[in-house]
């Protein structure tokens, strides 16, 4: 059997980024490299939410030699001149010569990635971002190469959704790809046997895709409040933190933001919603869903990006499998607690998945 070459890390990078392109990432963030490795190969990649010294050192365990995290280690980077975490992180991953890696807005503000998992699950419609932050178009390639060449690109092609081709006689082929598909194409080409002759492309002016934070969409059927509640707990697998603003009657509109969402309140009014499902809201906000009169659900900052990152780690194990890496998630725990309770997660012991 022919052995398969192993991954490198420029390549692993390029398929994160290919779903979480750091062009994209809010000015403020640190998405990216957070910390380089010498080593160069890569077999397994552990993902989780937080860059905790408990998830390194498990993933560490496990025989990571990439992490992959939602938040980065600080927003504003320094010297480790004090012994905290940010230091702690910092010797572990230098001591084990791993490479750290944060897909922080760079993946919020990705319409069709896994910051979406809970509209699939609510069965939301007619989606929309709640605020753009930049446009995502369409590309056109032109290949040329042999028949064969070609022939086993489109096999490969007509499997991946939202990519047209279209043959040009025995030498050359165009393919059309939706927002954010490209990186489908580039891959695929990447795996052609042989050298291609010629590969260009142009962006499209149609279609185009918004990117931004936040979501907004409709309900299939309209819901009693009640309905709507429970499927929800269901969902996140307990109840919430704490709810601001008075119940509707019925739920037919729904808005989303994973993580903190303060911010977007006015714009979930604008939108219509009736309900608002986000973490981390304070007193003045309450106050302004109460004016708006918008229900905020408010889960806490963990479980829904929590999800994200697991909805994240199995995308990547489909992409990478075949190329020889492993992926496993790492449990993370919620920081905040409920009440007096001991500050689980409710998602299971921490091993990987």
């Amino acid at each position: 059997m022919e052995r398969r070459e192993l991954m490198q890390v420029r390549e692993l990078i390029a398929e994160i980024e290919a779903l979480a392109p750091p062009r994209w990432a809010a000015a403020w963030d640190q998405s990216g490299v957070q910390a380089v490795g010498e080593r160069q190969d890569v077999r397994k990649l552990g993902v989780g939410l937080d860059p905790t010294s408990e998830m390194i050192e498990q993933s560490l365990a496990w025989g990571a030699d990439f992490l992959l995290v939602h938040h980065p280690v600080a927003l504003k980077p320094g010297l480790p001149a004090r012994d905290n975490g940010y230091a702690k992180v910092l010797r572990m991953v230098f001591r084990q010569d791993v490479w750290l890696y944060a897909a922080h807005t760079s993946l919020d503000v990705q319409p069709r990635g896994p910051v979406r998992w809970l509209a699939r699950e609510l069965g939301l419609e007619n989606l929309q971002v709640l605020e753009e932050t930049g446009r995502r178009a369409g590309r056109w390639f032109r290949v040329l190469g042999h028949a064969a060449q070609l022939e086993e690109l489109a096999r490969t092609l007509s499997g991946y959704p939202a990519v047209e081709v279209y043959p040009c006689g025995k030498r050359a082929m165009e393919v059309v790809t939706a927002p954010g598909g490209d990186h489908q194409v580039l891959r695929a080409v990447s795996g052609v046997e042989g050298e291609l002759l010629h590969v260009v492309s142009q962006e499209l002016d149609m279609p185009v895709e918004p990117l931004g934070f936040g979501f907004v969409g409709d309900l299939g059927q309209p819901l009693p409040w009640s309905t709507f509640a429970a499927n929800l707990e269901r969902i996140l697998g307990g109840p919430p933190r704490s709810l601001a603003g008075e119940a509707p009657v019925m739920v037919r509109r729904v808005a989303c933001c994973p993580g903190s969402g303060a911010s977007l309140l006015g714009r979930v009014g604008q939108a219509g919603a009736q309900v608002y499902v986000t973490g981390d809201m304070k007193y003045h906000d309450a106050q302004a869903a109460l004016e708006q009169g918008v229900l905020v659900v408010d889960v806490g900052h963990f479980v829904l990006e929590e999800r994200m990152m697991r909805e994240f780690a199995e995308t990547l194990r489909h992409i990478l499998a075949p190329q020889g890496v492993d992926v496993a998630f790492f449990v993370g725990s919620d920081p905040l607690r409920r009440g007096y309770g001991n500050g689980h997660s409710g998602f299971g012991e921490k091993h990987p998945q």
